[in-house]
């Protein structure tokens, strides 16, 4: 795959706030007329056959956000639900989606034009924001998957409100919000609070995020470490950094709850903190999370955090691929 250039970056940066409406997704056939709002990031470009020539075409992954018709958006929850994912790469020969992609490539295509870029276009992937999956085609993937957004969008919100006001200091959350004493949620059999740091460093590029969860005292503890210059793209980081990290942490709740085997003692060599089965599915669904937040591949996600965290990690580079291998093989 060839990387893209200018001016494609900043396309993707106009894709980011616009959307696209496709017509009547699953053809022209249906008697009830629907709309399908999308939204594209576009991801490289491959050289394919066409017509007996090779061309390039320019590959984009493709979100479902919204449809107009509760007809339509039962057809694509049973869809996925089959697949057993809301993120689904698509092959070559693939045409699970074919009548969606096939007007959402003729509408992209023409967008380009205007742009100079009279190339074919591919959709490589299928993220499903509609989320709604009738319950009889439901797994316990799709389930887990699902199950705790409500949860982690909360504590996220949470925190980004103490930061709207705060740089600096220790905070206790839920209290310091809105006086509740502890977080109490449905789907999660213990309530807990959250032990917030917030600092301010020059040694930090960007910003840093790190967190623990101690279960003999209910707590999930997240430290904070932002660059002076705090900013709209630093907060956009920070707020997929949270996902990632509360995500991660509500796992462990979840773990302790099901009385799982996790040891009082963690390993002290790297490698084997690291691939311990727990933290292996901490890891993943704090990713997992991350990724569709970030609208980026499972891999691209894994890969950045392992490069930016190199530090505290301390893992060779050898080992941050038999890591990211087992992520991947169990995700």
């Amino acid at each position: 795959m060839t990387l893209i250039d200018f001016p494609i970056e900043r396309l993707n940066e106009f894709f980011r706030d616009h959307s696209f409406v496709i017509q009547n997704p699953f053809g022209d056939g249906l008697n009830e007329k629907m709309n399908l709002t999308v939204k594209v990031q576009l991801t490289g470009v491959k050289p394919m056959i066409s017509v007996g020539e090779w061309k390039d075409f320019i590959e984009y992954t493709l979100f479902l956000e919204e449809i107009d018709s509760s007809f339509g958006r039962k057809i694509f929850g049973n869809q996925f639900a089959v697949l057993k994912t809301h993120d689904y790469k698509i092959s070559n020969t693939d045409t699970t989606f074919y009548s969606t992609t096939i007007k959402v490539n003729d509408i992209l295509r023409n967008f380009l034009k205007y742009w100079g870029m009279d190339n074919y276009v591919t959709c490589r992937r299928i993220v499903n924001n509609l989320a709604d999956v009738d319950p009889k085609y439901m797994t316990e993937s799709l389930i887990t998957e699902g199950k705790y957004d409500g949860v982690v969008r909360q504590l996220v919100k949470d925190v980004l409100n103490i930061i709207k006001y705060q740089k600096e200091g220790e905070f206790e959350l839920p209290e310091d919000i809105n006086n509740e004493m502890v977080y109490s949620f449905p789907q999660i059999e213990s309530e807990f609070t959250i032990e917030l740091s917030l600092q301010v460093s020059d040694d930090v590029e960007t910003v840093d995020v790190d967190g623990a969860y101690y279960p003999e005292d209910d707590v999930i503890e997240i430290l904070i470490i932002t660059n002076p210059n705090l900013n709209r793209e630093i907060l956009e980081e920070l707020h997929f950094e949270l996902n990632e990290l509360i995500r991660h942490e509500i796992e462990h709740i979840i773990q302790f709850e099901r009385g799982d085997n996790i040891p009082k003692k963690e390993p002290k060599a790297p490698l084997k903190y690291y691939t311990q089965k727990h933290e292996l599915q901490a890891q993943i669904a704090g990713f997992k999370r991350r990724a569709q937040k970030e609208r980026k591949p499972l891999e691209v996600v894994i890969r950045s955090w392992f490069n930016k965290n190199k530090l505290r990690h301390r893992l060779s580079p050898k080992n941050v691929e038999i890591v990211i291998n087992q992520i991947l093989e169990l995700s």
